[in-house]
């Protein structure tokens, strides 16, 4: 899967200038004003033709289909996504390329000189105006690799922007006595609708399709050659009417190969799939053909923009929230890369200043035979007043007391469990490591013991760090999930359900399908934000998403569930909710059944959870050399809350997942079965 975050232009003449080669793919607003005295004049004069003669191509394509326009007017204008991005690549300067091919293309389709001046300016000053309020967004970056920066240009570059051209250029063609389609309203519509779905479909093109060509392998190129293909033979088969059902839901049928294309290939193939389907169905809607000609123009026209802006919003929406999430996971791989490094260095440290361990000697009776520098060191006492000292004289209790069964194992030649002491020392904690051996004589027979004293401070220290970037980058996740939830959710959501709204009376399969839309990206945004576990509590919460899950995947989850003494701490009931789901997500993808079992309950102080099913399994050695991702995030999050996990499988066997986290010494009643059913 590739994603790309470069801003090079679509056009090999859209080239950055020198003083514009500073990292195309940061943020547009992060870049410096521009100053006169910068510029390079051929550099400027040849991003002056290219924008002239971008604007002007597209803007002859727009033209192209005149069935289905109405003097200057069409369902797409690309050409303003062609402004939008030439502002957002080279800034302001560019205007005057911008405003005379704008000028010279409304010349060249039948426009009076007075309208299509009007035209040029309200596209030229609408385009700078979405530019710069896209400048104006934190970080804005115009290869999209954000959610934030998508909606940034579905919002204000694609809808916001083309509000004032099209309101300033349909007034300026009524000044001039042009008046297209059945009136201003319908006029409006239609202009809006064309500039927005031109900056839709081509100004993300401009930003990412050069990067995507460029860094695609072999293989890579085959994929995406041959999702071009298909797409195409699919919007032939659809738009071409060849099965002359003359049914407008089946244009929808192509949001899969959108979707298809945002997943493999990110924001470019996104957008170069419904730049692709939009071409298709556009000359075959003004050929006479498909679902969307039967009508008048103006319909003809409505339903092209709706179906089109509908697959760039989604393609985005998917791509970008796709791009962000494997950007948060690879700086997450990284910082457990880091993690494993530093952990791995503070062993090798270990090893290699092992002689600042405070290292001593004593016979049976507890006197002192050795006694080293770093024993000096630690604990004050010269090696001439050690000797011969008792060690309960010399060390702190916690390192010197010896219990019966330590004594024991120490006689029969049995090196002891090494055990972590916190003595106090000039009023400061000091972690000390002990560790006690056998000291033999040259017989072979027990004439004493070693005590290997080692200071672990820093080690505590650093695990202690370890511990909180931990709970910070799960906590940081959560934020993120939530973050994406409310966008999902309140956003795109909410806007799904204005246009489920606006398409009563229109087409009730359309309007089926986009409440079928909108209902998805609900339940995806409740699995993105589990917000009824803070609301309803573990258990409950817990009950509702086996019962979701299972409708949503028909899938069979057999659930038990016993009375917990007490509401569950936030921290521990997102931990088992989490492990939940990577647990039933994993078993409803790799297990080879349809039906799972759940069970919580406490018991002695221990909240317990338990997810097996009885699948094909595997082999347990497999995943402790190469654990992916899932079982390190349920390792983590357990650590985090003092449990234990615990994965038993084998091929053939089934797989459980058993979990248990600490919270009272109370016992529950027991379980109560209860079974979800696809």
């Amino acid at each position: 899967m590739f994603r790309t975050s470069s801003n090079r232009s679509l056009f090999p003449l859209f080239r950055a200038s020198p003083q514009d080669s500073r990292s195309t793919s940061a943020p547009v607003e992060s870049r410096a004003p521009e100053r006169v005295a910068d510029v390079d004049t051929p550099t400027f004069f040849l991003q002056l033709l290219a924008v002239f003669l971008a604007y002007f191509v597209a803007g002859k394509l727009g033209q192209a289909t005149t069935s289905i326009r109405s003097s200057n007017l069409g369902p797409v204008w690309p050409a303003y996504g062609i402004a939008l991005a030439a502002f957002l690549k080279y800034g302001f300067r560019v205007w005057p390329a911008v405003v005379s091919s704008a000028f010279l293309v409304a010349l060249e389709g039948a426009v009076a000189p007075l309208g299509a001046a009007g035209q040029a300016t309200a596209a030229t000053i609408a385009a700078a105006t979405g530019a710069s309020l896209l400048r104006r967004l934190a970080n804005f970056d115009p290869s999209l690799p954000r959610l934030r920066d998508a909606l940034g240009l579905i919002v204000v570059g694609a809808f916001g922007s083309a509000f004032v051209s099209s309101t300033f250029g349909i007034l300026s063609l009524y000044a001039a006595g042009i008046q297209p389609y059945s009136g201003i309203a319908s006029a409006w519509l239609i202009y809006w609708f064309g500039d927005s779905t031109g900056v839709l479909l081509v100004t993300p093109l401009v930003f990412t399709l050069p990067q995507l060509i460029r860094t695609q392998s072999r293989a890579g190129i085959l994929q995406l050659l041959a999702l071009i293909a298909f797409t195409a033979f699919c919007c032939f088969l659809v738009f071409g009417d060849f099965f002359q059902l003359h049914l407008d839901v089946f244009a929808f049928a192509v949001l899969p190969l959108v979707l298809w294309a945002g997943v493999d290939f990110g924001i470019a193939g996104a957008t170069l799939s419904v730049f692709l389907i939009a071409t298709i169905a556009t000359v075959l809607t003004a050929s006479g053909f498909g679902p969307f000609a039967s009508n008048t123009a103006f319909t003809n026209a409505v339903m092209l923009d709706v179906l089109f802006i509908l697959l760039s919003v989604s393609g985005l929406a998917l791509a970008s929230v796709i791009s962000e999430r494997e950007r948060a996971e690879a700086e997450r791989e990284r910082l457990i890369r880091a993690q494993a490094e530093t952990e791995a260095r503070l062993r090798h440290a270990a090893v290699v200043e092992s002689s600042d361990d405070a290292i001593v000697s004593e016979d049976l009776n507890g006197l002192v035979l050795s006694w080293n520098e770093a024993a000096v060191r630690m604990f004050g006492f010269t090696e001439a007043d050690a000797i011969g000292k008792s060690i309960s004289q010399l060390l702190p209790p916690e390192l010197s007391r010896d219990d019966d069964t330590g004594f024991h194992e120490r006689r029969w030649g049995q090196r002891t469990v090494q055990l972590e002491r916190t003595p106090t020392a000039a009023g400061e904690t000091v972690h000390l490591s002990l560790t006690i051996s056998p000291l033999r004589d040259a017989n072979g027979g027990l004439a004493g013991v070693v005590r290997i004293v080692r200071d672990v401070s820093q080690r505590k220290r650093a695990e202690e760090a370890l511990a909180r970037a931990k709970r910070k980058i799960i906590r940081v996740q959560e934020q993120e999930r939530a973050r994406i939830a409310r966008e999902l959710h309140d956003d795109i959501g909410q806007r799904l359900a204005l246009l489920t709204v606006g398409l009563t009376g229109v087409s009730e399969d359309l309007r089926a399908q986009a409440a079928g839309l909108a209902a998805d990206l609900q339940a995806l945004s409740h699995e993105l934000h589990p917000s009824r576990i803070e609301v309803v509590g573990a258990v409950t919460g817990i009950r509702i998403f086996c019962k979701e899950f299972a409708e949503q995947h028909r899938f069979d989850v057999e659930l038990e569930t016993g009375d917990i003494s007490r509401p569950l701490p936030s921290n521990i009931s997102l931990t088992l909710f989490r492990i939940l789901q990577e647990a039933l997500h994993n078993t409803a993808k790799h297990s080879g059944v349809r039906q799972g079992r759940v069970r919580l309950w406490e018991s002695q102080g221990w909240v317990h959870l338990l997810v097996s099913d009885e699948g094909k399994g595997f082999e347990p050695s497999a995943t402790t050399e190469n654990r992916g991702i899932g079982l390190i995030t349920m390792q983590e999050r357990v650590d985090l809350v003092d449990g234990e996990i615990r994965i038993e499988s084998q091929p053939g066997g089934g797989t459980t997942i058993r979990v248990r986290v600490p919270i009272t010494e109370n016992d529950a009643p027991a379980p109560a079965a209860v079974s979800y059913r696809a």
